[in-house]
């Protein structure tokens, strides 16, 4: 083992090994981490009440020195002293935090900073202090789940509203050749004034879905990533995830939000959580919503691995189902609550998720191409029924509806 020395005081540390320094710099941070605390300063920025977890970090809204308002959060993540004990070795969970929290602040740097659905960062808004990396926003309203928790679920109209919002902002991102993975409830969040904007938040287990040389991503089997409840299908069953499985959470989201819980919440494992997904019919999973959520739900799954999903057959769906509403307007939610008691444990549960540590991704088996092309000519096959499904779903809607002004 290595030993190290300080020139100036030689004698005291002429047995002092690089472990020691080590474990003697990760108690120092451990205390720094104890003085994290309302009123301290990190850089220009004053830290005040804890508002939330993450998967990566913990969240306290902030204000700038010599500002009264505390218009922004803080996304806070310790960083361990750069000593390793070896030169190969593996890098602990807050490294790799740490390190998630650099690569968030990259992204929105780089590739999302002009899309009105995600936040804005101001000037200064990432660095290191008093043993911490941090990464500041503009500060949101409720999250998704807090509107669910606080007022019920939401009508059928205001969830195509929100889905029509949150489609297109995932659809920014894959122009970008990002994924945002970790789709859910807790993600989303509305903006403070009048909660007419949904916006999503926390990129820390975003991936593109590109190589660098510019090919889309091979398939293959490996852990899942992300938040059990709100996975597709093919990636709470391991797959890589791709922008279809982006969709196919999304609406997962929106029915969860419609219904109040999901029948694969009450999973013991994710094994058995993956089965009840395949095994629950669409037409059940939907039967208390409108006919279109089912073909909607039958064309994200037939959706092929490398296949560029029909952004303009969902928006158009969405939009007939929100009705008439301008960009600007308030989001509308219901008046009183309409709770389903077993909506209560679900919050809980997603909340649950939101704090848990993001689940990484094995090397994973690479799937062969002849079955891989099989599965996709499939998928389009099937595609194509579903797209069938869904306007025969709507001409016998928009029939039903013109029947019924008859009779009135």
């Amino acid at each position: 083992m290595q030993r190290v020395c300080d020139l100036k005081h030689a004698n005291c540390f002429k047995d002092v090994t690089s472990h020691d320094l080590f474990l003697s710099n990760r108690k120092l941070v451990d205390l720094m981490q104890h003085s994290l605390h309302e009123g301290i300063q990190l850089k220009s920025w004053i830290l005040g009440k804890k508002v939330g977890s993450g998967a990566c970090s913990e969240v306290y809204e902030v204000r700038e020195k010599g500002q009264s308002a505390y218009d922004f959060v803080m996304k806070i993540s310790p960083v361990d002293p750069p000593i390793s004990l070896r030169k190969k070795r593996k890098k602990t969970d807050r490294e790799r935090n740490a390190d998630a929290l650099y690569a968030e602040q990259l992204l929105y740097r780089t590739y999302l900073n002009d899309h009105p659905g995600i936040p804005k960062l101001p000037d200064r808004a990432c660095g290191e202090d008093k043993g911490y990396r941090f990464l500041v926003m503009e500060r949101l309203g409720r999250t998704l789940d807090d509107a669910l928790s606080d007022q019920g679920t939401i009508s059928h109209a205001t969830a195509a509203r929100i889905a029509h919002e949150l489609l297109d902002v995932l659809q920014y991102l894959h122009t970008k050749n990002i994924l945002f993975v970790d789709v859910k409830p807790a993600n989303f969040m509305l903006n403070r004034v009048n909660e007419s904007r949904v916006y999503c938040v926390d990129f820390g287990i975003s991936d593109r879905y590109v190589t660098a040389a510019g090919k889309h991503k091979e398939y293959r089997i490996g852990a899942i990533v992300g938040t059990p409840t709100f996975l597709s299908l093919n990636c709470h069953e391991g797959a890589t995830p791709s922008r279809r499985d982006d969709i196919e959470g999304l609406l997962y989201v929106i029915i969860y939000l419609m219904r109040g819980n999901l029948p694969w919440q009450k999973a013991t494992s994710d094994q058995e959580g993956a089965r009840m997904k395949r095994s629950i019919p669409l037409q059940k999973l939907c039967e208390s919503l409108p006919q279109e959520w089912t073909g909607l739900l039958q064309q994200s799954r037939a959706c092929a691995f490398e296949d560029k999903p029909d952004y303009d057959s969902y928006r158009k769906t969405f939009r007939k189902l929100a009705g008439e509403f301008k960009p600007g307007d308030p989001i509308v939610w219901n008046t009183s609550k309409n709770r389903d008691p077993v909506m209560i444990k679900s919050v809980a549960r997603a909340t649950s998720d939101a704090s848990s540590p993001p689940r990484k991704r094995a090397a994973g088996k690479r799937v062969p191409v002849k079955q891989t092309k099989a599965k996709q000519s499939n998928a389009k096959k099937s595609l194509k029924e579903a797209k069938k499904d869904t306007i025969k779903t709507s001409k016998k809607t928009s029939g039903r509806k013109r029947m019924t002004a008859k009779k009135n």
